[in-house]
């Protein structure tokens, strides 16, 4: 688990690698369950989005959806952006377009081990 602290974000991250393409998970890691608190009710957070870098060739893909509470401005995206960026400097030269949706939750599928 990293942080990502800037003016605008404050929030734990997830950072998966395969070769060279990236998914950056943001969270709150406090509201992440202990090992030993993974008993019977578990309340299981998806965090506050992902981000996926793709690379094809000479050209990278970047999508992923944020959550619009916590990514409320157009301000806040882009610095998630950058920090994605700044975790593969090889992206600064490409052609890199990008679809990041902001979503609000509507409802939700869970199972907590209880029912």
């Amino acid at each position: 688990m990293e942080k990502i602290i800037t003016k605008l974000i404050i929030a734990d991250v997830d950072i998966f690698y395969k070769d060279q393409d990236i998914v950056v998970r943001f969270y709150d890691g406090s509201r992440e369950p202990k090992e030993e608190e993974i008993v019977n009710l578990v309340v299981v957070d998806p965090g506050f989005g992902y981000l996926y870098l793709k690379f094809k060739g000479d050209a990278a893909l970047l999508s992923g959806y944020l959550n619009e509470i916590i990514f409320s401005s157009d301000e806040m995206v882009d610095a998630a952006i950058q920090y994605i960026e700044d975790l593969a400097p090889q992206s600064k030269n490409l052609y890199m377009p990008y679809h990041i949706s902001r979503v609000r939750e509507t409802s939700c599928v869970e199972y907590n081990g209880e029912y």
